[in-house]
C-alpha cells in the first residue's frame, strides 16, 4: 500500500513538471491615448523618434527582474510583446505627438519618418524592473536636424515606485516613465522649432521690362548724344 501511494505520488509530480507554464505576454502603453489629428491637417514639421538602443543583457523577450542589487533573474512566463527596441520608439512618438500637435511624429521605421525635420536618438542604459520596489529608466537622448547635426542632448533619469508584487505593476511604472521622458523631448523639440530660424522668400531680383517702351540696341554709340546741326539760312 505505501509503494502504491509513493507511486501516485510520483506519477503527480511528473504530470505537474509535463505541464508547460503559461506565458504571459505585455506591452508599453501610454497613460493617456494620444489625440486624434485632424484629417488633411498639414504639419508644421516631422519628428522621427530612434533608433533606441540598449544593453544587450535587457534586449531580449523575456522580462528581466532585479532581485538583488547585482543579480537578474530573467522571467520565461512573462514577456515583452514585441522588441523593447520597437516598443520604447513607439510609446514616446505616441507620447511626444500628443505635446505637440503641430508636428508629425512617427517612430523612425515608419513611413511617415521620411524627411523628417528633426530626429531623435535614444541610449538607453538602465531599464530596471525591481519586483515590490521601483523601476529604473536612464537613457541619454539627442536632438539631430536632417543634415545630422546635434541640436540638443540630454541625460533623464526617472525612478517609479512600485508598492504591489508582480510584473503587471512594473510594467504600468515602466510606461509611466517613458511617459515623463517623453515630455522631455517634446519640450526640447517644442523650443527647437520655435526658435528656428525662418525661411525667407525669395524675392525677385529683376524687374520686368515695360513692353510698351522701345528697346535700344546694345550699340556702344547709342550712348553718345546725338549732335544737331544748324541748317542754312
Amino acid at each position: 500500500m505505501r509503494l502504491k501511494s509513493v507511486l501516485i505520488l510520483s506519477l503527480l509530480a511528473l504530470a505537474a513538471c509535463a505541464t508547460p507554464a503559461k506565458t504571459h505576454y505585455y506591452m508599453l502603453s501610454a497613460s493617456t491615448p494620444p489625440p486624434a489629428k485632424t484629417v488633411g491637417e498639414i504639419p508644421d514639421y516631422r519628428v522621427a523618434i530612434g533608433p533606441v538602443s540598449m544593453p544587450e543583457a535587457l534586449d531580449r523577450a523575456q522580462i528581466v527582474l532585479r532581485v538583488a542589487p547585482n543579480r537578474y533573474e530573467i522571467s520565461d512566463d512573462a514577456r515583452w510583446s514585441e522588441p523593447l527596441k520597437r516598443e520604447i520608439p513607439r510609446i514616446l512618438a505616441e507620447q511626444v505627438g500628443q505635446r505637440l500637435p503641430a508636428a508629425h511624429v512617427a517612430t523612425h521605421l515608419q513611413q511617415g519618418a521620411q524627411g523628417a525635420d528633426y530626429h531623435v536618438l535614444v541610449d538607453v542604459l538602465r531599464f530596471d524592473s525591481a519586483p515590490g520596489e521601483s523601476i529604473t529608466l536612464e537613457a541619454t537622448w539627442s536632438v539631430r536636424d536632417r543634415a545630422g547635426v546635434r541640436l540638443h542632448e540630454a541625460h533623464s533619469v526617472f525612478v517609479e515606485q512600485v508598492d504591489a508584487p508582480g510584473v503587471v505593476p512594473l510594467v504600468n511604472a515602466h510606461a509611466k516613465a517613458a511617459d515623463a521622458l517623453g515630455n522631455k523631448i517634446a519640450e526640447a523639440l517644442d523650443f527647437l522649432a520655435r526658435t528656428r530660424p525662418k525661411a525667407t522668400p525669395k524675392c525677385a531680383m529683376e524687374r520686368p521690362l515695360d513692353s510698351t517702351k522701345p528697346k535700344r540696341s546694345g550699340s556702344v554709340f547709342d550712348a553718345i548724344p546725338a549732335r544737331q546741326e544748324k541748317g542754312a539760312q
